[in-house]
């Protein structure tokens, strides 16, 4: 002990000495608004993270992986929950094969129409640039007889040229139709063929489908996802477009105790360049460089750098000196005498110098401060704890898996209603009635519009019939007046080559000759042009005689389609769809009804799963919550819901996709194994759900009686702890969580400057 009080009054005087000269040769060093110390202190050369880390709180996924059809199709059933496990290969979608062999056959019939017309504009083509060369050949007959000019004719060169370019892209445009059209109905068919959607991976359903509002999806649209419980990333609270840290070069996840580092699993260029024409962005996603004990659901802590300077050697700002040779510390040697060192420095940031060399870790250096010291009244040993924030909200409880709902098809009025709320029914019962409008129901508008189109194409044939008799009249009126002047045109070449016809008679002759040989040149080519009419009414005939038959048969089906379930009467009978029980009826008989109306809701049953809505943000899937009932608890786990509400971005057989993100955002669900929680009766009940909002597992927590702060006089706020060092302490600058909510003042989490073992005293 002497030799300790020894050293404390040699090392007061130096270190006063030390103090006054700091104060002007380091002025990075803040003036700090703390009572005044009398000790000199000493801390030692360690290892550190330099710079303020940024901090985003993330969650642990697994790889997704959507079922979609790639058209509009009408679902027949959907044959998974969520919550349940597949295998890769299970069926998980079946489409409504009858909508989708009525797409196929309207397919077909446009693909049919589109090469008749296409066809059809090829000989019309042909035509019309016949005409065109007529016509350019009429001009150069009237220029040659001094009727238009030079421009006129070479007019025709423009317009014939301008023809064929439209026809090129008129081509193009075909064979663009008819791709698509070919696309469409492989989609179909390889729908038909297969006939289902399986998995694509096995794992847990996480996503499905409410069918509450229809059976219709749209293209894309996504119907099941599965996750894979064994490729796991860490997700951030961003999509691709909102994320800004991608600047940062050094990314660590808080796992185990430890900073495991992780680096962005990012997206291939195709793809987020695909995403953004959609305008749809995908999530943030980070993997870790090693392998690592995490879980679905975990919230995991990840720091951000922007220096790489991590795990390197430092020493205070508060222990350096200058002079002309260089930076300096003192160094307390192990008889207490102080050693001045110089060394060379690295990086900075508020607190440190990196050490590149001269100093060794473990040696201690004095450094200036300004704090009291604390009275040690207390220790605590800094470890690992899990660090969670606990709420509770009301929520309703639904238990159900899904819902389906019958729509009214038709205008009418509510005849029978054959079922009751709360009745159980299986599929092909009978639920109500409904007597159709005569002058509005479904065969009736379908008959109508029959009706209609064979009105319009009778009217057609008729036209065309005139037109046709027009036509053959002008050529035949035309070849008659042409005959007629051939025969005129005859006899004046006779008289003129004969000598005895006078001057003044050979003058008249002349000019009627010219006049006649224009009028029946003239009459040839209205000839020609009612020719090139006639056939491009032949043709317009054939056309729309495709498109009435197309168009009549499509009607048909549809009629086929509609009177189902209708027995002609202008009766139509709601069967039920699925097997559950009828949980709404909003109609009455006697009600009018109006096409979309809806008739009746069913809902069907999880073994021990339970639908939550309204209550609060939903948590990722995996977490634990309490759910109270009375006085009764259960313990819960999330299986599925509304946790990704980020589109979904992948490449499959090398065709990106991009398909939106589940819309269901009130409502998520969760697995309650307890038997006892079912038997309450009612089906729709308000509950309350206990959880923690965001719950860290092995962090660095203290308690806040142990964390102390102090103020420069640009007021900014440092927070720092007394390190117990053997018999000494020494202050070491801490980051706290308490800026991103983690933690209080009571139990701040510490992000940087301490580590597990460390002892600290107040």
């Amino acid at each position: 002990m002497m030799k300790f009080k020894k050293f404390k009054t040699l090392a007061l005087a130096l270190g006063a000495v030390i103090v006054l000269a700091s104060c002007t040769s380091n002025s990075d060093v803040p003036t700090l608004l703390e009572p005044v110390g009398a000790e000199p202190t000493f801390r030692p050369v360690e290892r550190a993270d330099m710079g303020i880390a940024k901090i985003i709180i993330g969650n642990v996924m697994g790889q997704e992986y959507c079922h979609f059809y790639e058209k509009i199709i009408e679902i027949k059933d959907i044959y998974v929950s969520v919550g349940d496990y597949v295998n890769e290969g299970d069926v998980l979608v079946e489409a409504n094969l009858d909508s989708v062999r009525e797409q196929i056959a309207s397919l077909n019939s446009e693909l049919s129409v589109l090469n008749a017309s296409h066809e059809a504009d090829e000989k019309k083509y042909e035509i019309e640039l016949e005409r065109l060369n007529l016509q350019k050949e009429e001009a150069e007959y009237n220029k040659n007889l001094g009727l238009v000019n030079e421009d006129y004719v070479k007019s025709f060169d423009k317009t014939i040229e301008t023809f064929e370019e439209n026809h090129t892209y008129s081509i193009e445009m075909y064979e663009f139709q008819k791709r698509k059209i070919n696309e469409s109905i492989t989609d179909y068919n390889k729908i038909v063929n297969e006939g289902v959607i399986k998995a694509k991976k096995s794992g847990y359903v996480t996503y499905k489908k409410d069918l509450k509002s229809g059976n219709t999806a749209t293209a894309y649209e996504n119907l099941v996802t599965i996750t894979d419980p064994d490729d796991l990333y860490i997700v951030s609270s961003g999509d691709t477009r909102s994320y800004n840290y991608s600047k940062y070069p050094v990314k660590f996840a808080f796992i185990e105790g430890r900073k495991v580092p992780v680096t962005e699993y990012t997206y291939t260029d195709s793809e987020t360049v695909f995403a953004k024409a959609q305008n749809m962005y995908p999530i943030q996603r980070f993997k870790t460089e090693e392998e690592v004990d995490i879980k679905i659901g975990d919230y995991i802590l990840m720091e951000f750098y922007s220096t790489d300077k991590n795990n390197v050697l430092v020493v205070g700002k508060d222990s350096v000196n200058t002079d002309d040779t260089g930076s300096f510390v003192y160094v307390r040697a192990d008889d207490g005498s102080l050693e001045k060192k110089y060394f060379e420095m690295g990086a900075a940031d508020e607190h440190n110098y990196e050490v590149v060399s001269g100093l060794e870790e473990g040696e201690m250096v004095l450094y200036t401060q300004e704090a009291t010291l604390p009275k040690r009244d207390g220790q605590y040993e800094v470890k690992l704890k899990t660090f969670a924030q606990s709420e509770t909200a009301k929520g309703i409880k639904y238990v159900e898996e899904s819902t389906h709902s019958y729509f009214s098809t038709d205008e009418g009025e509510v005849d029978e209603i054959y079922v009751s709320e709360l009745d159980e029914v299986k599929k092909g019962d009978p639920i109500m009635r409904i007597v159709i409008d005569s002058e509005k129901g479904t065969l009736v508008g379908i008959e109508n519009m029959i009706k209609s189109e064979n009105r319009d194409y009778d009217n057609f044939v008729k036209d065309s019939e005139k037109e046709y008799e027009d036509l053959n009249k002008t050529i035949s009126d035309s070849a008659s007046e042409s005959k007629q002047s051939v025969a005129i045109l005859e006899e004046i070449k006779k008289a003129l080559a004969d000598p005895n016809t006078s001057a003044t008679d050979m003058l008249d002759l002349s000019k009627e000759k010219a006049k006649l040989e224009m009028e029946t040149n003239s009459k040839a080519y209205d000839i020609k042009y009612a020719e090139m009419d006639l056939k491009i009414l032949e043709i317009n005939k054939e056309i729309r005689k495709k498109q009435h038959d197309n168009t009549i048969a499509s009607l048909n089906r549809q009629y086929a389609n509609a009177k189902k379930n209708n027995d002609g009467t202008g009766y139509k009978i709601i069967y039920a769809e699925y097997d559950g029980k009828i949980t709404s009826i909003p109609v009455a008989k006697l009600d009018k009804v109006n096409v979309g109306k809806k008739l009746a809701e069913s809902s069907y049953y999880f073994d021990n799963i339970v639908k939550f809505g309204g209550s609060h943000d939903p948590e990722p899937v995996g977490y634990n919550y309490t759910i109270t009932i009375k006085d009764d608890q259960y313990t819960a786990e999330v299986v599925a819901g509304n946790n990704n509400t980020f589109a979904h971005v992948f490449t499959e057989n090398g065709k990106v996709y991009c398909t939106p993100p589940a819309m269901d955002l009130n409502t998520f669900y969760v697995r309650v194994d307890d038997e006892g929680f079912f038997n309450y009766d009612s089906q729709f009940m308000t509950v309350e759900v206990s959880y923690d909002k965001m719950r860290l597992d092995n962090m660095l927590t203290i308690p806040g009686n142990y964390l102390f702060t102090e103020t420069s006089f640009d007021k900014k706020e440092y927070n720092y702890v007394w390190v117990l060092n053997g018999d000494e302490v020494y202050k070491r600058y801490v980051q706290t969580g308490m800026d991103q909510r983690l933690g209080s003042l009571d139990k701040p989490v510490i992000i940087n400057g301490l580590y597990e073992g460390d002892i600290l005293v107040k």
